[in-house]
């Protein structure tokens, strides 16, 4: 199917691609899995322990490989210059808190990544988000920058007189502003490079919608 395979080269190729791939050797492995995945019809290696950890904590499968690409790029041994670890580049402390230990293994990593998604999503609840799909947005954006920040972007948008219970064209657009000084000397919990999360969610939803076009719940 010519649609199919013209989603997949956008999903696996084109979202921030050249960046995370410049070493020719790990380029070359990529492309082969990619193929490998394109002919048995997956969006990931992983999607048997996503379905899994998916149904436990009550996500959408498709929205969880999507984060796990933007992650990891389904690499179970990555790590961030920060210490992030795992498929889903979750502090070691923080999936110790969990009950999880050894990142490296995909199933691990897969666990600590949605046990976490669920907690912060527990607190995003009092973000007052506007609904079901903007709580898990306001979710994903506490992963990837704090819940502090994110709150601070949702004060923002409010004093903007913008929707502060959704994100896309709203407290993304506050998130922005508390890069700037004039904005961040302000804010309860500071400066925020305002611009990866922004980038983080909009890659997640893009390569998320290409998956609910081709896969099935």
């Amino acid at each position: 199917n010519n649609y199919i395979k013209k989603q997949y080269r956008g999903l696996h190729y084109n979202v921030t691609y050249k960046k995370y791939f410049k070493n020719e050797h790990r380029l070359l492995k990529v492309r082969k899995d990619y193929e490998a995945l394109k002919q048995q019809g997956r969006l990931s290696p992983y999607d048997d322990l996503v379905k899994q950890y998916a149904q436990q904590y009550n996500f959408d499968w498709r929205l969880l490989v999507s984060q796990m690409y933007q992650e990891s790029r389904f690499d179970p041994d990555a790590e961030s210059w920060a210490g992030a670890q795992g498929l889903f580049q979750v502090m070691p402390k923080t999936a110790k808190e969990l009950g999880v230990e050894n990142l490296e293994q995909p199933e691990n990593g897969i666990r600590a990544g949605v046990a976490y998604l669920d907690w912060v999503r527990q607190r995003a609840q009092y973000m007052n988000p506007k609904n079901d799909e903007e709580l898990v947005w306001f979710s994903l954006a506490s992963y990837n920058a704090g819940a502090g920040h994110v709150r601070d972007a949702v004060r923002l948008a409010d004093q903007k007189g913008w929707q502060s219970g959704v994100w896309f064209d709203n407290v993304e657009k506050a998130m922005l502003l508390l890069s700037k000084r004039e904005y961040a000397s302000k804010a309860r919990y500071g400066y925020v490079r305002g611009e990866e999360p922004v980038k983080y969610l909009r890659n997640i939803r893009k390569r998320y919608r290409a998956y609910q076009e081709v896969t099935e719940l």
